[in-house]
């Protein structure tokens, strides 16, 4: 019986051994680490900003896995991508994810950075009359569903003591809000930079402003999310995984490099002006990395809580957690990549 149990007990340890050098059973709470020669993914981007950011650090060409980027203009549209298989990582903001939650869409959150700074705001159509957040009252505002500019516009309602019904909201893709602020077909909307910088030189002298938000009526997440088809994946998994901690690593790598961001990214990529890249430059402070539990998480029912008062994702309970892979939780920028862990190939 003696070797009978000790057999089994060296089977299981011999087992167990097989399993941790394979990468399926590995560090962060089980997620693989270990990326096979020939393993592809793609992020659905917006802007150019996560692959511009991966390679200006330099970390793009430290990927374990052959990454790939598709531009789309929406976090809904990123989603879809997910959806049609098309991407398996999406960069997004913090409503995106409540849209996936809401619409069973089996995308998780797995990254998530906070850049400081004002860096998306209202900003107003030419001769609006509108001067500050109580000014919105009985406006025409551009609202997108299912994104974070959408959760920006009721927080600034509940800072100024207003309410959804107090506007009226016109319903526009991200991409259309410059040119119906131009036009007056709205009298503001929620822009995100560079864009609110473009918007504003082209109506320069018109009376068009921005308007500062109320409290913190955005923490300017930027989130990665993941198809849990693509998790479910030991190689797709260790991928996402090794993507993570390099999009952190270039994320901290531009709060001392800002110089190159602007000239690479904003000036040429972007094709601001210098003086108009500088106004963005100047409106994104310091990024960090957040503590989910003690940070994101709550804030995250919080806007739940927000969106759903106020009318949107009805008739479901939503569970902030519910919304995050938490084998990623504890990852960071000092977290080995993939190339670190498996040294020895």
């Amino acid at each position: 019986m003696r070797r009978k149990l000790a057999a089994a007990k060296a089977g299981v340890a011999a087992l167990l051994s097989f399993f941790v050098v394979s990468g399926a059973i590995a560090q962060d709470g089980s997620l693989p680490t270990r990326v096979p020669s020939g393993t592809k993914i793609v992020l659905a981007d917006d802007a150019n900003n996560a692959a511009s950011l991966l390679k200006l650090s330099g970390e793009y060409d430290k990927l374990a896995a052959d990454v790939g980027f598709a531009n789309f203009t929406s976090g809904p549209l990123r989603l879809e991508a997910i959806r049609a298989g098309a991407a398996q990582v999406g960069a997004v903001g913090d409503v995106p994810p409540i849209l996936a939650h809401f619409s069973n869409a089996d995308v998780v959150i797995v990254g998530v950075v906070v850049t400081e700074g004002p860096t998306t705001i209202i900003a107003t159509a030419p001769d609006s009359g509108i001067n500050e957040l109580k000014d919105l009252r009985g406006k025409k505002v551009g609202v997108n569903p299912g994104t974070a500019q959408q959760a920006i516009v009721f927080r600034d309602l509940k800072a100024a003591g207003l309410k959804p019904d107090d506007i009226k909201p016109i319903n526009l893709g991200l991409a259309e809000f410059a040119d119906a602020l131009r036009s007056g077909q709205i009298d503001a909307a929620v822009l995100k930079q560079p864009d609110r910088a473009r918007y504003l030189k082209s109506v320069a002298g018109t009376g068009a402003k921005e308007i500062d938000n109320g409290g913190e009526a955005n923490k300017n997440l930027k989130i990665l999310y993941a198809s849990k088809i693509a998790l479910d994946d030991p190689a797709q998994a260790a991928a996402i995984r090794d993507l993570v901690v390099h999009w952190y690593r270039a994320s901290l790598w531009k709060n001392d490099h800002q110089d190159v961001w602007k000239a690479e990214y904003l000036i040429k990529d972007q094709r601001l002006s210098s003086e108009d890249a500088d106004s963005v430059v100047k409106t994104e402070k310091r990024s960090y990395i957040p503590d989910w539990k003690s940070e994101t998480i709550p804030r995250q029912q919080e806007t739940i809580d927000i969106l759903q008062a106020a009318g949107s994702f009805k008739g479901k309970t939503l569970k902030a957690e519910d919304e995050f892979d938490l084998r990623f939780d504890g990852l960071s920028n000092k977290s080995k990549t993939a190339a670190e862990l498996h040294a020895g190939g």
